[in-house]
């Protein structure tokens, strides 16, 4: 999952060089001026913004993660992929992770996009991020991928809070199963009776969410 040494010293290279040209706005304006197009939807234009800034701060984690996301809102996917990468390498945060998948979905590139979050999954073995997993494989059309990695995830939690119920039973939605669906929601009521999420489901399903028609996680054994 780590970006190429080679190609991260080149950027650091290319980038520390334009710091000693410094003209026009200040670094801070730059990033002021990103900020304000970005939030006016103009992403070409914040990404012109943030390209000089992140010229002037090539390590500042926080400006890669604006200039690859206006790269994305830019519809430049490939860019959006670079500093996105680069950024996991100077900060870890689920942002630059989450950005990448989305440039790497964006661009088609299932394979890479797998071994990403794969490779971060097993590294951490949290419930994040086999849920992020799954969240994917679901939005690329993965349906065993997604359910392995919904799945595990809950296994992780042992069945104890119902955000990796609710999961797995919004992924049997998406795929019409409403046998698995509704038992995911039973036992979703189980841990948490006042569920709207869990209610309205069960509601929808023509059952009624009582107490007596709740079950207990299939993962607390």
């Amino acid at each position: 999952m780590r970006a190429n040494g080679l190609a991260l010293g080149v950027l650091l290279t290319l980038t520390l060089s334009a710091v000693g040209c410094q003209s026009g706005p200040s670094t801070k304006a730059l990033g002021i001026y990103g900020d304000n197009a970005m939030k006016a939807g103009n992403y070409a234009e914040a990404a012109e913004y943030y390209e000089q800034y992140v010229a002037r701060r090539p390590i500042d984690a926080e400006g890669h993660y604006k200039l690859a996301t206006a790269y994305l809102g830019a519809e430049r996917p490939t860019l959006a992929r670079e500093h996105f990468i680069f950024g996991m390498e100077l900060q870890d945060d689920g942002r630059f992770i989450e950005g990448a998948a989305d440039a790497l979905t964006e661009i088609g590139q299932q394979e890479e996009l797998f071994k990403l979050l794969r490779s971060k999954a097993e590294e951490t073995r949290s419930i994040e991020d086999y849920t992020r997993l799954g969240r994917y494989a679901a939005r690329v059309g993965d349906v065993d991928e997604a359910e392995q990695a919904f799945l595990f995830a809950a296994k992780l939690d042992e069945g104890r809070n119902v955000e990796p119920q609710l999961e797995l039973a919004r992924f049997y939605g998406s795929l019409g199963d409403d046998a698995r669906r509704l038992e995911r929601l039973r036992m979703v009521l189980f841990l948490e009776p006042d569920n709207k999420e869990a209610i309205d489901g069960i509601t929808d399903l023509g059952e009624v969410a009582g107490p007596a028609f709740a079950i207990p996680p299939a993962e607390q054994g």
